[in-house]
Parts: structure tokens; sequence; C-alpha cells
């Protein structure tokens, strides 16, 4: 975290191009019994997102002074493999994790190990947390560029977007490992020139060259932030392109905010909230980016409801990164966008 503690104790990007996956792993205890989804925070499908969501949802909680409940963390920790991992959402906790399969998007996922591990060790289970961090670094992988990142699954082509969620947790819970180091190395070998088209957006992968902004604001995320969110104090101008890592993504997610307040997920369609929240931490986090936080923080509140509680459900993610966001920002967290976004996660726990 950028001037910040590091204590050692968020359709997301991860959604997108297969990065968030069904995970697995080796074998569960016998004694584990089939998930009642007691804990489970939020009312959508938990199928493809459960961990991920759930953990953003506790690390939002924590980032605002809320202790989420035993139940809430009981769940996240009956979700882990045996060898650390964690699937991206287990029905029956009593079946054993499967093999990663790519081919199929199935098997662990390290989007959902490497988020599950920061809201473990924030919540004081050590012990599993590091079990998930020490598992992220035995599946980093040859890029295809020199570099060594992540694989969304185990055997898959490694990305930006899950290797700058494996590099946001191993920074603060693992800093001197060979595998935090390629990771960092990794993203920065990532960043398009600043003197190329939309210099300073970084690439998906080795094999898709071109700017991405998902993978842009994960990784300005990952490399100036960490978790829980802390309130930032006054933020100087936006940084212009060049120098490092953090001016050269910085410069060019000031430019894509400045257009609607909310990044697009070029180069494809759709409005991305998950990682406009994402940027806004990052820029709060490094101190920079007065006006895109403004506008960004303002385009979120608007857009609270339609995309937190779109008909009527609670997302536990999305309500995890403007909890995050509303502290980063010294956002009311009880009226940010109208509605009280501690609330809004703790009802919606299924009993």
């Amino acid at each position: 975290m950028v001037g910040k503690k590091i204590r050692n104790s968020t359709r997301f990007a991860a959604a997108v191009l297969g990065s968030i996956a069904l995970v697995a792993g080796a074998a569960v205890s016998p004694a584990q019994a089939a998930t009642t989804d007691k804990g489970l925070y939020g009312a959508t499908d938990p199928t493809f997102t459960g961990v991920f969501n759930q953990s953003l949802a506790i690390l939002g909680l924590t980032s605002v002074g809320v202790t989420p409940s035993r139940s809430a963390v009981n769940w996240l920790v009956g979700q882990q493999c045996a060898d650390g991992s964690f699937e991206s959402y287990r029905a029956d906790t009593s079946v054993a994790c499967a093999p990663a399969d790519p081919a199929n998007f199935t098997g662990p996922s390290t989007n959902s190990t490497a988020l599950a591990a920061l809201a473990l060790d924030e919540v004081g289970k050590t012990k599993e947390a590091n079990k998930a961090a020490a598992w992220l670094t035995k599946v980093v992988a040859p890029a295809g560029n020199g570099r060594s990142g992540m694989p969304s699954i185990p055997g898959s082509v490694p990305d930006v977007n899950s290797s700058a969620l494996a590099y946001l947790t191993l920074k603060q819970m693992l800093p001197r490992s060979a595998a935090t180091k390629s990771l960092k190395f990794f993203l920065a070998s990532m960043i398009l020139p600043c003197s190329k088209e939309r210099g300073g957006a970084a690439a998906y992968q080795v094999g898709t060259p071109g700017a991405n902004n998902s993978s842009t604001g994960q990784a300005f995320y990952a490399i100036t932030a960490g978790t829980p969110a802390e309130k930032a104090g006054r933020l100087k101008g936006n940084p212009k392109c060049g120098n490092n890592a953090v001016n050269k993504m910085g410069s060019y997610l000031t430019s894509e905010l400045s257009k609607t307040g909310i990044l697009s997920y070029y180069p494809y369609d759709g409005d991305d909230f998950g990682d406009t929240a994402a940027a806004v931490i990052g820029f709060s986090e490094a101190g920079m980016g007065r006006s895109s936080v403004a506008k960004a923080t303002a385009a979120l509140k608007e857009n609270t409801k339609s995309w937190a509680l779109k008909d009527g459900k609670a997302n536990a993610g999305a309500l995890g990164w403007l909890l995050m966001v509303s502290e980063s920002t010294g956002s009311n967290e009880k009226k940010f966008g109208g509605i009280n976004l501690v609330t809004a996660v703790t009802t919606s726990e299924k009993k």
C-alpha cells in the first residue's frame, strides 16, 4: 500500500475472458459437510463468483470497521480446498475439489484464491490465508514474453487480470517471495509505451497486445493499493504518462475516466463499474488523480442501485467494492448512492 501500512496478517474483470473460473485442488476432509450457504452474502447466483464476491464483501466491511459475522467467515473457510486453493464456488463441500481443467474453465481459481487469502488474513484466519497465498506462489507460469505471470486456472495462459490480483495478495502476505517479484515485473512489461496509441494502458495477455481497460484498472489497483482500503489524504492532480508504471497507467485511466466517470470494457462494450471502483481506490492510495476520483466517485454513486442492487438483488461483490470506495474517498458508507452499504451487505446474509 503506497504511503500506508501493509498488513501481514471486484461483470468484474475476473469474469471477463474467463478470469473467474470454477476451482479445485486436493481432496477435502471427510468431516466437511455439504454446504447450506449459511453465511453467504448476496442474492445473486454464486456459481461463478461465490468466493470472489464473499471475499470482496468481507474486505469492504472490514475497510469501514465492521466485523463480518462468524457465519460469513466460516462459509469462506469451508470453501477452501485441502491444498489451500479455492474454487469459484463449491455447491457441496463434501465432494473433493476437482483438478485444474483450463479447457473447460474448471479447477482452482487463482482470482478467487487471491481475494480469499486477503479476506481470511484480515479476519484473523491466518493459517488458512497463508496456505492460500503459498498455493499461489506455486502456480506462477511463463507468460510468453520472458516473464512469468499468473493464469486464471493453472495450465492456462497467464493474464494481467489474474496476475494483478495475485500480486495484490502476495505483496502484502509474501512480499519477498520470488513469485511476488515475478508478477510485479510481468505487470510492468505489459504496459504500452507512452508513445503508442492508448499509451500507458495494460494489455490482457502477451498474445493480445492491445490496450485493455479491465486489465489496466486491475493492474493499477494492485500496484498502488492494498487491503483493507484506508481513507486518503488530499490528492494531487492527474499524473502524466512516463517514469514508472503508476504514472503510465494512472495517466491512461484518468483520460478514460474523464469521459463519463466510468471505465468502459474497452476493447469490449459496456460499463465496467468494478474496475472503476478499483481505479478510484488505487488513485486514493497513490495520492493522485483528484479530478478523476471526484468524477468517478460521483458516477459510482449515481449507479449504485442499478449495479449493486440490480433487480432488487444484493450483489455482494459490488457492495464490497463500494464500501472500499467509500472508505478511500471519505464518503459516508451509510448514505452512498442513496443506500446504506453496510446494511445492504449484512441483511443479504443467508441464514
